[in-house]
């Protein structure tokens, strides 16, 4: 877990203190201070056997410290009973309070007051931007001291917010400035009682479940509606919220009239977008489960609309928050791969076993019967955009031979299909996905200038799947030695997202769109802009694919200017709208399911039958 991080900035009065009877400074003389500097660590700091390799690593060890200027005792009666090391990093022109230390004997007396104050001094005497330093949550004594001494806290790693309003609570402080990584301010953080819950509207209750019960188990959301048009979906939400004053609705437009901050969109995929426009142009946030929208028209109304309104959009590409993808976009981020060169990302799910509850009882016009084999490609595609942070400019599309899979399934599509994407920066992805499969698989990989990192596959039970990350990268680009290393990834909030759901990314979706809706700009949410770059890329690979695979340029629709060409382009596979025009969903032709399929699709729905156990046992419906 990352440690407290405190800004203190020019200006505003330096607390003096004045030192008690006995009580004097010194600062290094040599060789001679560091054993007591050592003893005087042995608090939690470091051991007292380790204290003298401690300090000449990151105390003596550090470029810019000047061991006779910056490194300082506060001394009893001679003997040195307290040190601290303040030191300006010459390259940033920022001073840093390092190694803050009482001795164990001499805790609890309030001295540290008196290291913060001649840190400071030394520190602003040098016209530094500002002075920072890291602690932890249980060196309460010496947070409340920074505190005290005009240090705030800083919002640079996720649940930053959270841990800051607990210590302000048990500090019995109402409220305190808090600033960027960058120096910049964010805002005024309160404690945690004081913490106003965001309100969240649920539209579609089976698979806004998730983001329900995300609500119900933590104290920074609160749902006050749900919405479906199937009475039946609702029914268990009312029981189990019967305790609360949330309201339940079948109509949307009277849904959107409740007083909440944020709608959240987890209706059928190919029906996300007209909903997006409607709730914002209403005045409220949006988080829009996948797919953000079906067509072009739906795209560039949606960017203008978000533009326009001003408020926060989000895309719930939940597998961009997986343990490992989320872990190696850190590290790529870090620099820890050098430049992406290539990638793959994998979303294979046969889904025959559900498909009969997934398409509500086999209906032929149900959008996944009707959807192509790209359409849901950005489980695949998505986690390695958010990865790197290029757009995708050009994409061919490939698709697998039709199966008996997908006919028994009733869905009009390839199994599989595959996209070749190029990035902006010249790198190159693969995404393969599909929902016709004979096998599942969940994998990313990505290869850059200085080496590669990969998740482990979804059947890989001994490391727990995309849970588990292997990287070999060298420490500079050209070494060519490269070092193997495994990670379990885990972040301040991984024990609280658990099994929330795909990994524990179903708790981090929900959380960072409540941190974005409260201001907090470092929140990691995919915005509208990288939804469409997660989306667009199958979109193209389908008119690709139909085109016999010839390359196709992807819009940027961040600019104005290309927006006009596609504003009325309707065409999608969805046969329900009739202002929209429909393309094939399929580039082998037009694929011809049996009625009876169907049939025995919607009885096994309605008796609630386990599909692969008795539908395709010998004898059975649909048996070789």
């Amino acid at each position: 877990m990352a440690q407290l991080k405190m800004y203190r900035f020019p200006g505003g009065e330096i607390p003096e203190h004045e030192l008690p009877e006995g009580y004097s400074f010194s600062n290094f003389k040599g060789i001679e201070d560091i054993d007591d500097w050592a003893k005087i660590c042995d608090n939690g700091l470091c051991e007292y056997s380790t204290g003298p390799v401690r300090f000449v690593e990151d105390v003596l060890g550090r470029k810019d410290v000047k061991p006779y200027e910056d490194i300082f005792f506060l001394d009893y009666l001679g003997e040195h009973i307290g040190t601290v090391t303040a030191f300006v990093h010459a390259d940033k022109n920022i001073g840093n309070v390092h190694m803050v230390a009482i001795r164990t004997d001499f805790r609890g007396k309030g001295l540290g007051k008196y290291l913060n104050m001649i840190a400071v001094k030394h520190l602003f005497s040098k016209d530094i931007k500002w002075a920072y330093l890291s602690t932890d949550e249980w060196r309460k004594a010496a947070v409340k001291s920074y505190l005290n001494a005009g240090f705030r806290p800083v919002e640079y790693d996720i649940g930053m917010e959270e841990r800051w309003a607990a210590v302000l609570e048990e500090y019995d402080i109402d409220s305190v400035e808090m600033y960027y990584e960058d120096g910049t301010f964010y805002k005024n953080i309160v404690r945690k009682s004081k913490l106003q819950k965001v309100k969240f509207g649920v539209f579609g209750a089976g698979r806004g479940s998730c983001m329900i019960n995300y609500c119900k188990e933590f104290d920074n959301a609160e749902v006050v509606a749900i919405c479906d048009f199937r009475e039946k979906a609702l029914s268990s939400h009312r029981e189990a919220l019967k305790d609360t004053n949330c309201k339940f609705f079948t109509d949307f437009d009277e849904f959107i009239k409740t007083d909440m901050d944020c709608v959240v969109l987890a209706n059928y995929a190919n029906e996300h977008a007209p909903y997006a426009v409607k709730a914002m142009k209403a005045g409220k946030h949006v988080l829009s489960e996948v797919l953000p929208v079906q067509n072009m028209k739906e795209a560039v109304e949606l960017i203008e609309t978000v533009e326009e309104t001003g408020l926060v959009y989000g895309y719930a590409e939940n597998y961009a928050f997986m343990p490992a993808p989320k872990r190696m976009r850190e590290l790529y981020r870090e620099g820890k791969l050098g430049r992406f060169e290539y990638g793959e990302g994998e979303y294979m799910h046969n889904c025959e076993p559900g498909w009969h509850r997934y398409t509500q009882g086999g209906d032929p016009t149900h959008w996944r019967n009707t959807m192509s084999a790209f359409y849901y490609c950005t489980h695949s595609l998505g986690p390695l955009i958010h990865i790197v942070g290029e757009r995708p400019v050009r994409v061919s599309g490939f698709e697998v031979p039709f199966n008996n899979r997908m006919w028994r399934m009733g869905a009009k599509a390839a199994p599989i299909g595959i996209e070749m994407v190029t990035l902006e920066n010249g790198g190159v992805i693969k995404s393969l996905h599909g929902v016709g499969p004979a096998k599942n698989s969940i994998w990313y990989s990505i290869y850059g200038s200085k080496g590669r990192m990969e998740s482990s596959r979804e059947d890989d039970g001994n490391n727990g799947g995309v849970r588990h990350l292997y990287v070999n990268c060298d420490t500079e680009e050209g070494e060519n030695w490269g070092k193997f290393e495994e990670y379990d990834p885990k972040d301040a909030m991984s024990e609280l997202a658990g099994d929330s759901g795909h990994g524990g990314s179903d708790f981090y979706i929900m959380y960072n769109m409540v941190q974005r809706i409260r201001g907090n700009k470092n929140a990691d949410i995919i915005d509208v802009y990288e939804a469409l770059d997660m989306f667009l890329p199958g979109y193209f690979a389908l008119l690709s694919a139909l085109d016999g695979g010839k390359p196709y340029d992807i819009p940027n629709l961040r600019d104005k200017n290309e927006r006009d060409i596609w504003r009325n382009d309707t065409r999608c596979t969805d046969p329900k709208n009739p202002d929209y025009e429909v393309i094939s969903s399929y580039a082998g032709g037009e694929i011809d399911i049996p009625a009876e399929n169907y049939e025995i699709l919607k009885k096994a729905f309605e008796e609630g039958i386990e599909y692969r156990k008795n539908l395709n046992q010998p004898g059975g419906p649909f048996a070789d």
